[in-house]
């Protein structure tokens, strides 16, 4: 009689664990990025749920996304007292992109209310661009850049490709550059 509580005891100790490990986040680091051109699919209320189509041909809008590539570094957690909701893993990168570190740089100059914005500058060094690019992430761990209407609308580009540069660092001091070939049409 003794074992057969034993062993409720230790199943019902086993299922706790199982049930507490399917709703610890699983640990990632951020090892390389992806780079690319986009356009919206579909706007919505939440920018977050905004759907995108990688392009190299910016027309109506100037979007870049970043993806990360990630690396798989631990998920178990024994602590049973965290809430868990429906039993969703979480996901959580152990470092990040710092944005103090980014630098965007097209390899053509492009005028911008009538000031020659030079090539290889770093846009984010740029106050007046920098506010106008919208940064935010997407429920699918994408970072987005969303360059405003308004600095699209009193831009001029010209007809050539451009190599844009991304760059940035971690904060596990990790460095990634990416370069892609865009044409910004005006």
């Amino acid at each position: 009689m003794n074992m057969k509580k034993l062993f409720k005891i230790i199943g019902i100790y086993l299922s706790l664990i199982v049930i507490s490990e399917s709703c610890s986040p699983q640990h990632y680091l951020i090892s390389d990025i992806e780079f690319n051109g986009a356009t919206i699919d579909s706007r919505n209320k939440e920018k977050e749920y905004n759907t995108f189509t990688q392009t190299d041909v910016l027309k109506k809008d100037i979007i870049f996304i970043i993806k990360y590539n990630t690396d798989f570094i631990a998920s178990l957690d024994l602590g049973l007292s965290a809430k868990c909701y429906a039993f969703k893993r979480g996901r959580v990168y152990d470092n990040s992109l710092l944005e103090n570190t980014y630098s965007l740089k097209l390899d053509h100059p492009f005028k911008y209310k009538n000031v020659t914005i030079n090539a290889n500058q770093n846009l984010f060094a740029i106050e007046e661009i920098k506010n106008q690019i919208e940064i935010y992430d997407t429920f699918n761990d994408n970072k987005v850049f969303e360059f405003s209407k308004k600095l699209k609308s009193e831009s001029v580009f010209i007809s050539d490709n451009y190599e844009v540069t991304f760059s940035c660092s971690t904060s596990d001091n990790k460095n990634f550059e990416k370069k892609i070939i865009v044409k910004i049409e005006n």
